[in-house]
């Protein structure tokens, strides 16, 4: 069930981890057809609600994910490189992703209150890191977005937020998660930080509230920060 009744941040909260696809872009419909087009070309079932049910891990995850479950065993290297690839060419015809509404206004009011803006994706891709820099510029700087590159362990994994964390200097009670994934509020929730989910996808609500999420909401203009 949709939680409408938004809560304001408490004036003691110092940071705000946003994840990327789904939250700041409309842009996980892309993803979850390519990752299932990229999987079908090889001979792989993956469905796009599986695909949203398994965002937020890396790709190399992702691929050995589907090897397990297919296989029981995890890719090779060359398989992983092979399936990213796919899926990169794929997803490259696609067009650009937007912000969502709302999304730019409240990085403003953020901003407006010193509250600093971080992003924590399990993307790797330079297009899309590129694009995000371009797109909240003067919000978003590189050296506050956490990428999967920087993990060993990408979501449901605590590591991803617990880098932020690290790197913020916030501790767990002084920031907020803003997620739209399963696996990412469990990392979230994992690094001990309150987290707000936005079902910009597919999924079920419950299936965020059954993932750890504080609060639900249907879009960011619910979150009048």
């Amino acid at each position: 069930m949709i939680d409408s009744a938004f809560r304001p941040l408490p004036d003691s909260i110092k940071g705000v981890f946003f994840d990327m696809d789904g939250v700041l872009y409309d842009s996980m419909g892309a993803h979850a057809d390519a990752w299932s087009q990229a999987f079908r070309f090889f001979g792989f079932d993956f469905s796009p609600e599986m695909v949203y049910r398994n965002e937020g891990r890396t790709a190399q995850s992702t691929i050995n994910l589907v090897f397990q479950q297919e296989k029981n065993r995890d890719a090779t290297e060359q398989e992983i490189e092979e399936i990213y690839s796919k899926k990169t060419e794929i997803i490259a015809d696609f067009p650009a992703a937007v912000a969502f509404d709302g999304v730019l206004s409240l990085m403003k009011k953020l901003s407006e209150r010193s509250v600093s803006i971080w992003v924590v994706t399990g993307s790797s891709q330079d297009k899309f890191l590129n694009a995000l820099l371009e797109d909240f510029a003067g919000y978003v700087d590189k050296t506050r977005v956490i990428t999967g590159q920087d993990v060993q362990h990408g979501k449901p994994h605590p590591e991803p937020y617990l880098m932020a964390l690290k790197r913020s200097g916030h501790a767990s009670h002084e920031v907020v998660v803003i997620e739209n994934a399963p696996l990412g509020i469990q990392s979230a929730k994992g690094a001990g930080i309150f987290t707000i989910a936005v079902n910009t996808g597919i999924l079920d609500d419950q299936v965020l509230w059954d993932s750890g999420a504080d609060q639900v909401y249907k879009n960011m203009l619910e979150l009048t920060f």
